[in-house]
């Protein structure tokens, strides 16, 4: 099977049974070759040409094995259906793990955190609660393949037009200015999500140039900025007395 770039994409049980057969040949060709090694007489020797086939069966079996492990487990573009089992992982367990280390206040910040994912996976995303003693956070992470979204939700219980989004705009403006300057672009909205619930969706979005879901580097970093991210507006939000939204966060 061919990936969108032309690489083949190997089902594992294939995998596994190439590599068991190259291991094979390889330590069968590494005992003929000790074998005639250990009969072969220096004043004599007739099995000098079967040592030379030995020795050239156990480097092609090597070469083979060597080639059949970067061929198999190089990270590459693979398949649509391989790339949305990472996206699963990325969301089920790399989004959870990391976010764990954030903590809502200095003070407690050799403890981290509780992340709860809130229900399942929607297209590209999903909604955790972070949790730390009386203080909780709701944040909504999406990557659709090289394009990451991070939202937050703030209580905008006067519901006044721009009121509390002009206001979170200052009060974050250390928060998002460092976003910024790895490429995240931050909007405030005010929206309604029910009829007697207002908040104020914050989101910040980043357009990559590579494949996230491939590139482990890439992978590391921007979790680690994300989790960065949400631990700065979380103490801020506390030390300004400002509420997260109950409601769990989503695309508007």
């Amino acid at each position: 099977m061919l990936d969108s770039r032309g690489f083949i994409h190997v089902p594992r049980k294939v995998r596994i049974a190439v590599l068991v057969i190259l291991a094979s040949a390889l330590v069968l060709a590494i005992a003929v070759t000790a074998y005639y090694v250990k009969l072969d007489n220096p004043a004599d020797p007739k099995f000098s040409d079967w040592i030379l086939v030995g020795m050239s069966l156990v480097q092609l079996a090597l070469t083979g094995f060597a080639a059949a492990l970067l061929l198999f487990y190089t990270e590459k573009e693979v398949g649509t259906t391989e790339l949305l089992k990472k996206t699963d992982h990325f969301l089920d367990v790399s989004i959870p793990e990391t976010l764990a280390k954030a903590s809502a206040s200095y003070a407690t910040r050799l403890d981290g955190c509780k992340v709860v994912k809130l229900g399942r996976s929607d297209i590209f995303g999903a909604a955790y609660e972070l949790s730390q003693g009386s203080h909780k956070l709701n944040v909504w992470v999406g990557v659709n393949v090289s394009r990451l979204i991070v939202i937050y939700w703030f209580e905008d219980s006067a519901a006044e037009k721009q009121a509390l989004a002009d206001r979170l705009k200052n009060v974050f403006q250390f928060t998002f200015g460092g976003a910024e300057k790895v490429g995240f672009a931050t909007f405030f909205e005010s929206a309604t999500v029910k009829p007697d619930k207002h908040v104020v969706s914050v989101w910040s979005s980043i357009k990559l140039q590579h494949n996230l879901l491939l590139e482990p580097s890439e992978r590391l970093f921007w979790l680690q900025d994300i989790t960065m991210m949400t631990e700065s507006l979380w103490r801020t939000a506390i030390r300004e007395n400002i509420a997260f939204s109950t409601e769990t966060p989503s695309p508007l």
